[in-house]
């Protein structure tokens, strides 16, 4: 990866292909060699932002799991480090993460232009006589 391509305000990664018992345990040790994960204060104790995807009708791991880190440059470096590769007997497909598209419309709103402007035209005060 060039540093073209870092991007500093993308901090997660995406992971697909994981084994079905996977633990987040399994997934700090293993993508926190390339740098700190970020720690999930709103748990007690505190634990990393580890996020895994479960199918919401059977409760059962989907294979699928997000990693935030500290640092949006582990993030950047971590598919060129980690895709394709074999984790646990499986492998793995690693990239950033996409930002969730309500982030997206926000910073995309307030980009200048025309539009919204209230429909009040150009004013002016009544008629002329």
């Amino acid at each position: 990866m060039s540093f073209g391509d870092y991007d500093e305000d993308r901090d997660q990664i995406y992971i697909a292909g994981l084994p079905e018992d996977v633990t987040e345990e399994q997934l700090a040790e293993h993508f926190g060699v390339i740098g700190m994960i970020k720690m999930d204060k709103s748990k007690r104790p505190p634990a990393p932002k580890i996020w895994l995807y479960r199918d919401k009708a059977t409760g059962k791991l989907k294979g699928d799991a997000t990693v935030t880190y500290d640092d949006p440059f582990a993030a950047n470096s971590a598919p060129s480090w980690f895709d394709g590769k074999e984790f646990r007997g499986k492998v793995i497909k690693v990239s950033l993460a996409e930002k969730p598209k309500k982030v997206q419309e926000l910073a995309s709103r307030d980009r200048g232009g025309y539009g919204g402007g209230g429909g009040r035209g150009y004013g002016g005060g009544g008629g002329g006589g």
